[in-house]
């Protein structure tokens, strides 16, 4: 194949039909000029891999050959593109075919052959139509991120094993969440999409639901979270609409934010037993009811607020603006190291016992008394440990009841 790159300034490459090619494979052909305006070749090409990758100026439409088999990064970069997007009946690679093709139009194609759709469509802003998926697409990562046109449904195919980022910031998509039954990735698969209503959904072979559904504010329903889950990092922030109970995993280790301002879930907090961080996890659920949970791995119960993907802002702590929650709580774990504003907000009117393993670090922390406090402000503390067994607070009308055995205690309390 002639070394085209030579000619960096060259605008316009017509190679005809009839021509004898010593090689069907276009790959990286063009690759780099930014010159090219407008290129013809012969259909029997079988590889566009990163064929026209960077030629900022290419225009018309793109074209796609029935022999093809690899649009790897096709037309990355290519914003000066226009028409809609093709692709070939024997095409199995579409990663990052039309990435930043942001002139695009029309509706997403995906080939019945197709495995991969990383990136097919990131940043095509203009796309519209619905969403598609070849049933033979493993890779969905980013596929449709960022393009805010489309319309319709989400789809997502039998065989796709990764959702990270499928759908970010499509907020046209109406209808339901769909997870297929082989993705293990969900990683803010629909952030910001949210004209999504229905029921949030989650795979049985799901193991990352951060961000799943952040900002998701039209979802109903109930919370769900598969047994495979690890992480439910901001997993349904501000998903304001959302009912019922929230759920946590068994496997789940972060739940920071997992629920901030799910301000209708209702019944009461949970905590799994393998959860280290639970930062801002019900931050602003204010019609949560019953008693704060803790498990016995949890570390940290307060930390920035997750305003995105990326930021966080301020200090929230797990069950900040949480007013209905009091009664008897049972803190599991001895290595509590920080719990600044966790009951913050509070009904002041009900009492809060919170049990906790004596001698601990978690009992030095639940009793700090400044500003870094369980309420973020200065606290006195009583110790009636030799009378009643416990140290209190009565303008917060909380008490910590220091004890060797925190499960021992609860089935003495009769609350098992």
């Amino acid at each position: 194949m002639m070394n085209f790159k030579k000619y960096s300034n060259v605008t316009k490459v017509v190679i005809p039909n009839g021509v004898q090619l010593s090689s069907t494979d276009f790959g990286s052909t063009f690759f780099c000029m930014s010159n090219l305006k407008e290129v013809f070749i012969p259909n029997r090409a079988t590889s566009l891999y990163r064929t026209y990758y960077n030629c900022f100026n290419l225009t018309g439409s793109p074209v796609c050959g029935n022999n093809v088999l690899d649009m790897y990064q096709t037309y990355t970069n290519c914003y000066n593109l226009t028409g809609s997007p093709v692709c070939g009946n024997n095409v199995t690679n579409m990663r990052h075919t039309y990435y930043n093709c942001f002139n695009l139009t029309g509706s997403p194609v995906c080939g019945n052959n197709v495995t991969n759709m990383y990136g097919t469509y990131l940043n095509c802003y203009n796309l519209t139509g619905s969403p598609v998926c070849g049933n033979n697409v493993a890779n969905m990562g980013s596929t449709y991120g960022n393009c805010n046109n489309i319309t319709g449904s989400p789809v997502c195919g039998n065989n796709v094993t990764v959702m990270s980022l499928t759908y970010s910031n499509c907020s046209k998509l109406t209808g339901s969440p769909v997870c297929g039954e082989n993705v293990v990735d969900m990683y803010s698969a629909y952030f910001n999409c949210y004209n999504l209503t229905g029921s949030p959904v989650c795979g049985n072979n799901v193991k990352n639901m951060t961000f799943v559904y952040h900002n998701c504010s039209n979802l109903i329903a109930s919370p769900v979270c598969g047994n495979n889950v690890t992480s439910m990092k901001a997993t349904y922030y501000n998903c304001t609409n959302l009912t019922g109970s929230p759920v946590c995993g068994e496997n789940v280790a972060l739940m920071d934010g997992a629920y901030q301002n799910c301000t209708n879930l209702t019944g009461s907090p949970v905590c799994g037993n393998n959860v280290t961080s639970m930062r801002a996890t019900y931050y602003n659920c204010w019609n949560l009811t019953g008693s704060p949970v803790c498990g016995e791995k949890v570390t940290d119960m307060s930390g920035g607020m997750l305003t995105n993907m990326y930021a966080q802002s301020g200090i929230y702590g797990a069950y900040q603006n949480c007013p209905n929650l009091f009664g008897n709580s049972y803190f599991y774990s001895s290595n509590i190291a920080n719990v600044i504003n966790c009951f913050r907000g509070r009904n002041t009117l009900n009492i809060l016992s919170i049990y906790v393993p004596a001698s601990s670090t978690s009992l030095i922390t639940l009793l700090t008394n400044n500003t870094s406090s369980l309420v973020g402000a200065e606290i006195t503390w009583t110790d009636d440990t030799s009378t009643n067994g416990c140290y209190y607070n009565t303008q917060y009308n909380i008490y910590i009841y220091p004890v060797e055995n925190v499960a021992a205690a609860r089935t003495a309390n009769g609350d098992d």
